[in-house]
């Protein structure tokens, strides 16, 4: 199994080197497709352009040149010794004397070098004819310089070869190198350049066809001007196309326009003039036509380029704002699940198409993971498995994948579940900590390849830096609320354990604070001396650890006094003396009775608390003697109730966060909680309690804590 690959500099930008210099193609493969096209060229020269009386398009011109830019110089030595044997070769076998033919050689390698050494010496890299300063350096030293240099040389063979006058052949040398290293070399740089840009359709050869199709059209009739049908089309392309299929019909134009002269076809072949002065003129035009639809391309990929960075300038403001409304977000979330959710909802998709989020559990042996458009995890959630987030756990820094052969090669046991996603590239950054030890790792899922850029790497590397932060804040506060929690659950009563005679209990506690599980409302089930049983719901005013921390020393208090007053009422009383000393308990609410199963009497008070609700059989009532203020008020005098129980009946003792709704009077929420339970009966507690819970509650986010009890009063040897 290959490693997963690590970012770096290398990986998201061009190496300042000739395009093709890695060698992925070895030698003798380039030099032998270069002589094959090289003498293709030559022959077409000769054969279709009467090459021997007069120079004309030199296509070959613009393949050398092609092969040493896309090439190593420590290529360029072998690719022109074999450009120079092929050039005497096609030379020598079209009849011209091997006395001249190195002259020839001679100028068709020098060409190409001094256009490659001066290109290379302003352009780095891949050449790019849609920027400027590119096409100026390519214009100037390959079309310009390179071609002038060949044609003093080879216009000076042919002076002492063929007699021919040196100017004008100066001139027309160069035309036709020129032409031909614009239109090949053009062609060649803009397909090499187009693997980093805009996509070529399947239906270009049809373009370049109908570019064929209009300069055979135009160039058929020698009388009737029809010749600039070309220029339209080609105008046409460059507007609408990406630049190879522009160069591509370009190619193809110039070399049908000169097989249509040649032949006798259009308005050049019945000029009466020199075949010198024919054949400069149709390079001049064909030459200008290219360069205007050249000049379009670039003009329209500059408007492109502009609108690109103005939607990628109001792409950025929209994700700064959209981070800094998750910063809000992860700021006031509370648990690492709130945090995650939060990324996996607001923070990946401003990047990438898909991803997760992936926390270390407490304990550091297992991961939670979370996923964008809550799509099933599909990874295994153990540090054990070979996954994104545990690769970049374990090596602690960011792990990069640009393609889908480098994603399945790293994890083979994933390959289906990314295909089924249809992800093509990913990167995954882990989630720091304040030692470095990372807590998690982010991933970021494209359906492109090479979608991962250093805009990307700068906003995952912040996400996560912001997860983190945000992480060890909930996970300090995590710890804290665990150890409320463990306080106030050890404080509520197993009821169902507690075996008292003649009673069944049944209850529940819901906090407010869903995330912390803490709050202040309890209920309490005890034994009380004489075999009587002692039951309590309180209700302290707030949430979280103050409440809780008040919570727990009211209940203690109410214990203790309980062991030796003489009735609820005195309970009360007392329970109100002791919490002028307990912090954060004034305005508690609490209900209180005791019962006694051998008589069956039950004696109840409530400070401030709702009333308990008796339910027997089918009719629910509620039980309102015995009210009082609540604790911390000031002095007042406190009361208790009684009432003997018939057997199988059901006191149902709650907290106000049962029956209070917004926007309803609490009355009316009340008498919902008297007929839900009149309509279920008392037939057992045990029932009764969830049964209240989903009428009342639901899955409705609290805002209140709840606490509910119900107490069914049985025979007194029956025990719950």
């Amino acid at each position: 199994m290959s490693a997963p690959a690590s970012y770096g500099p290398d990986r998201l930008s061009d190496v300042d080197r000739p395009a093709a210099g890695d060698g992925t193609w070895p030698l003798w493969r380039v030099l032998c497709l270069v002589v094959a096209l090289y003498a293709a060229g030559a022959s077409l020269a000769f054969l279709g352009f009467g090459a021997p009386s007069i120079v004309v398009l030199f296509l070959p011109a613009g393949i050398t040149l092609s092969a040493l830019l896309l090439n190593p110089r420590t290529r360029w030595p072998w690719i022109l010794i074999a450009v120079a044997v092929a050039e005497v070769v096609v030379d020598v076998s079209h009849g011209m004397s091997p006395r001249w033919v190195w002259g020839f050689a001679l100028a068709n390698t020098v060409e190409p070098l001094i256009g490659a050494l001066l290109l290379r010496r302003y352009v780095r890299g891949d050449v790019d004819l849609l920027r400027r300063d590119h096409l100026v350096a390519f214009l100037a030293c390959c079309v310009g310089a390179g071609p002038a240099a060949g044609g003093l040389i080879g216009a000076t063979m042919l002076a002492l070869s063929a007699g021919q006058p040196w100017p004008t052949s100066v001139v027309s040398f160069w035309a036709g190198d020129a032409t031909g290293v614009l239109v090949v070399g053009g062609c060649v740089l803009a397909w090499w350049h187009s693997r980093h840009g805009r996509p070529v359709g399947a239906r270009w050869p049809l373009w370049v066809a109908s570019a064929v199709l209009a300069t055979v059209a135009g160039f058929w009739p020698q009388h009737v001007p029809l010749f600039y049908l070309c220029v339209p089309v080609l105008f046409a392309l460059a507007f609408t196309q990406p630049l190879p299929v522009t160069m591509t019909a370009a190619l193809a134009t110039t070399v049908t326009a000169n097989l249509m002269t040649s032949t006798g076809h259009g308005p050049w072949a019945a000029v009466g003039t020199s075949d010198q002065w024919r054949t400069l003129t149709l390079q001049v035009f064909l030459v200008t036509t290219i360069l205007g639809a050249l000049l379009l391309a670039v003009g329209v990929a500059e408007r492109d380029l502009a609108r690109r960075d103005t939607s990628l300038e109001r792409e950025a403001r929209l994700r700064l704002h959209a981070l800094q409304v998750l910063t809000t977000d992860l700021a006031k979330a509370a648990t690492s699940e709130a945090i995650a959710q939060a990324i996996v909802r607001e923070g990946i998709g401003l990047a990438a198409d898909q991803g997760s989020a992936a926390i270390l559990a407490p304990d550091g042996a297992g991961l939670r993971v979370w996923t964008t458009g809550g799509r099933p995890a599909g990874v295994p959630g153990t540090l054990d498995a070979d996954t994104p987030h545990t690769a970049a756990i374990r090596l602690g820094r960011p792990v990069l994948h640009q393609t889908r052969e480098e994603i399945e090669a790293a994890f083979p046991e994933l390959a289906q579940d990314f295909a089924a996603l249809g992800i093509h590239s990913g990167l995954c950054v882990p989630i720091p900590g304040d030692d470095g030890t990372p807590l998690g790792a982010l991933t970021f899922g494209f359906l492109r390849e090479h979608g991962v850029d250093a805009d990307v790497l700068s906003f995952a590397d912040a996400l996560a830096s912001l997860s983190g932060q945000a992480l060890r804040r909930a996970q300090t506060y995590e710890q804290e609320i665990s150890a409320a929690h463990q306080l106030q659950q050890a404080l509520l009563p197993a009821v169902a354990a507690d075996g008292l005679p003649g009673v069944r209990v049944s209850a529940d506690y819901r906090p407010a604070d869903l995330a912390s599980q803490v709050g202040g409302d309890w209920y309490d089930v005890f034994a009380l001396p004489g075999g009587r049983i002692g039951f309590a719901v309180g209700d302290v005013v707030g949430h979280h650890v103050t409440a809780a921390a008040a919570m727990a020393r009211l209940q203690a208090a109410l214990r203790f006094v309980a062991q030796t007053a003489r009735h609820p009422a005195q309970v009360l009383e007392d329970l109100d003396r002791a919490s002028a000393v307990i912090p954060d308990s004034m305005m508690t609410t609490v209900g209180f009775a005791d019962y006694d199963p051998v008589t069956r009497l039950l004696r109840f008070a409530c400070a401030g608390h709702p009333p308990p609700l008796l339910v027997t059989g089918n009719d629910a009532q509620f039980l309102w003697g015995g009210r009082s203020l609540p604790l911390g008020v000031g002095a007042t005098a406190r009361e208790h109730a009684e009432c003997v129980l018939a057997e199988q009946a059901v006191v149902v003792w709650y907290t106000d966060g049962l029956v209070e709704r917004h926007g309803q009077h609490i009355a009316a929420s009340m008498q919902r909680l008297a007929d839900a339970a009149g309509r279920h009966g008392s037939g057992d507690a045990h029932a009764l309690r969830p049964h209240l819970m989903r009428h009342m509650v639901g899955d409705r986010t609290l805002g209140d804590d709840t606490a509910i009890l119900c107490v069914q009063f049985t025979a007194a040897a029956d025990r719950g």
